[in-house]
């Protein structure tokens, strides 16, 4: 049996064995001189954020997960959109605010005509005010009786300013149970209630409506009220005009117009001729100054 026999290591291995050890000694030494003096202590890297880390990751071979945030790009549809509905808030609050709604008028150049009748007649009670039309609340309030024109002026937030100018009622006008109120220009419109001094005049045509009264027998009713403030009523008819029942038992016709004075003065010289003689007629009419007569 032969034994095993260890071959002898070659120099050339020797040598690289050598260079190995002292290369690791000159690692380790260096590798002492860099630690920390103390042990225990921490020295803490520097942190690296931002496109350096993720530039590091990426070099290692992994990547940071990518984080996507919901962009909102507002566009003209979304704009209009918020407008129509921010303008829609806003007529909804306007047209149902109370404060806009109207709960009066102000009210001039009222003395005959009630105010509540005004009011009413104007249709503008508990109306929005954006729908108050002054012209048309101004005809509804001229066509009142007795109202001749009206002025309307309509401001924020609810008032209504209403300024009228009534007719005058000159004389009281009587057609049987019925009675209105005329103006100088023979209007007529209704009779609210009884006026001191006013003249009635009665119709003596049964049956018959006047609906615009002769601006003549107006004059002459008046002219005869002045010159005789005792009359207290006038009678009227087509055909022979104004009269009155004379207080000495007869029928006195006086015609139309604006001659009273001269046609009260024949009047009255042909009553004292008529006396004188002892004549009492049944009527004495001046309806015409060239032919006075009477009956």
């Amino acid at each position: 049996m032969t034994s095993a026999s260890t071959k002898p290591t070659p120099r050339s291995e020797m040598v690289r064995r050598r260079r190995l050890q002292k290369s690791k000694q000159r690692f380790d030494s260096a590798s002492q001189a860099a630690s920390p003096a103390r042990r225990g202590t921490v020295v803490s890297r520097p942190r690296v954020t931002g496109s350096a880390a993720l530039s590091r990751a990426r070099v290692s071979g992994w990547a940071w997960p990518r984080v996507v945030w919901p962009t909102i790009n507002p566009t003209w549809r979304m704009a209009s959109f918020s407008m129509a509905l921010l303008l829609g808030t806003l007529l909804i609050r306007l047209l149902t605010d109370p404060a806009l709604f109207v709960d009066g008028i102000n009210l001039g150049g009222a003395a005959l005509v009630p105010g509540e009748e005004i009011y009413a007649e104007s249709s503008v009670a508990r109306q929005h005010i954006f729908w108050v039309n002054p012209v048309e609340v101004q005809e509804k309030v001229a066509a009142i009786p007795g109202i001749a024109s009206a002025t309307v002026e309509v401001k924020w937030p609810n008032a209504v300013t209403l300024v009228v100018i009534e007719r005058i009622p000159v004389v009281t006008w009587v057609e049987g149970e019925k009675q209105w109120w005329v103006d100088a220009a023979g209007q007529r419109f209704k009779a609210r209630g009884t006026l001191p001094g006013l003249l009635p005049i009665t119709l003596d045509e049964p049956g018959k409506t006047y609906e615009q009264i002769p601006v003549a027998a107006i004059e002459g009713a008046l002219e005869l009220k002045t010159l005789r403030p005792n009359i207290e009523l006038l009678h009227y008819d087509a055909a022979h005009g104004l009269s009155y029942q004379d207080g000495r038992n007869w029928r006195g016709y006086f015609g139309m117009g604006a001659e009273m004075a001269q046609k009260l003065a024949v009047y009255e010289t042909l009553v004292d001729n008529l006396l004188s003689r002892g004549i009492h007629p049944v009527l004495i009419s001046v309806e015409d100054l060239k032919t006075p007569y009477y009956r």
